[in-house]
């Protein structure tokens, strides 16, 4: 099952390179070449949960249900006062050196 990387131009939504994760230093490098031409792009590559879910035969809707799942996750650690560590404002993370 291929797993597509792909550049996608950030201006107009055009995908400008594509080619297997296993090939993925050639799109970092091809990104580097686009941005040098001034391009704004982006790379889009699967992520491990998305990687597993379709090797397991996942769809379309199964995979933006994943990453929305994800999405929302994040945003919930971002959101509650606790959080995660990694999200924790600087005031948070000083009352926890303190205890």
């Amino acid at each position: 099952m291929a797993q597509d990387v792909k550049l996608i131009d950030q201006m107009t939504g055009t995908e400008l390179f594509s080619c297997d994760i296993s090939e993925i230093e050639k799109a970092y490098a091809k990104a580097e070449e686009y941005e040098e031409m001034g391009l704004d792009v982006k790379l889009v590559a699967p992520s491990i949960p998305e990687t597993l879910i379709k090797s397991l035969g996942a769809g379309e809707s199964d995979i933006n249900k994943l990453n929305e799942t994800i999405t929302e996750e994040i945003a919930s650690h971002i959101e509650e006062e606790v959080g995660c560590v990694a999200c924790l404002s600087d005031t948070d993370e000083q009352k926890n050196n303190l205890q």
